[in-house]
């Protein structure tokens, strides 16, 4: 029974610790949502959905440029992206990443295949940008 005793009061230490940590760290140390935007600055945004990232820049003169990043089940499968600019103020840009899916009688390496894709549309430097991954 007396060894028992400090190996419990351990327990107890460490469960009490893990608490007033999740506390004090208000649940950051939990895993996030999979979908989430990050402000980096005013003229830079990431957008996460998925595996994809996007990062967009706004360049001057209502020009910005993105970047796509993700990755693909295998080398079959294809992705491509669209950029659609909502006439409003501030703009509603959605930037559209299609997969397509290879035929399934085609033999195709198991590997994950790395996917980038830059381009550029034109917003106001107050635009709203999300991404969406179909």
């Amino acid at each position: 029974m007396s060894k028992k005793r400090p190996l419990m009061c351990i327990l107890l230490i460490f469960l009490l610790f893990l608490i007033i940590c999740i506390y004090l760290s208000k649940g950051e140390c939990l895993v996030p949502d999979e979908d989430f935007n990050i402000d980096t600055s005013d003229d830079k945004m990431v957008v996460m959905e998925n595996n994809f990232k996007l990062e967009s820049e706004y360049i001057s003169e209502n020009s910005w440029e993105y970047l796509v990043t993700g990755e693909l089940p295998n080398p079959c499968y294809n992705a491509t992206v669209d950029a659609i600019v909502a006439e409003s103020y501030p703009e509603q840009v959605t930037v559209t990443v299609t997969i397509e899916e290879p035929d399934p009688e085609v033999m195709c390496a198991q590997v994950i295949q790395e996917f980038s894709y830059e381009g550029t549309f034109f917003a106001s430097d107050k635009a709203d940008i999300k991404l969406v991954v179909n």
